[in-house]
């Protein structure tokens, strides 16, 4: 199941170097909502190989970050662009590049390219 977290509680799973896949999203955005309805067979797939998924939004208004370091922890993962979905390993980025995936059949994709990098 993803979790939702605060940017703090992210923080801190980077730096406790865990594994784990890191969802931005943005409350205005049509395709969040959209991925957010398969989400949990996506994250079903990864638990399996103990990586937890977890979401976080980073903007109510399109092009309005909740706070400046929502902004600087959004460009951290390549920037504007949602929703984007990161594989983090032992804290590192090790694929940023996913943006828009939404249906089950990308998501499914993405998690396999997720756990051949694992």
């Amino acid at each position: 199941m993803i979790e939702i977290k605060t940017l703090a509680q992210i923080k801190t799973i980077i730096a406790n170097g865990e594994t784990c896949v890191i969802n931005l999203t943005a409350n205005w955005c049509s395709d969040c909502t959209d991925q957010a309805e398969n989400l949990n067979v996506f994250s079903e797939v990864l638990a399996k190989q103990k990586t937890p998924c977890y979401t976080i939004a980073v903007q109510d208004e399109k092009n309005i970050y909740l706070s400046a370091e929502h902004q600087v922890f959004t460009e951290l993962f390549g920037g504007h662009g949602f929703p984007r979905t990161v594989l983090m390993v032992n804290g590192k980025n090790v694929d940023a590049d996913n943006v828009e995936i939404i249906s089950s059949i990308q998501l499914n994709e993405l998690a396999q390219k997720f756990i051949a990098q694992l």
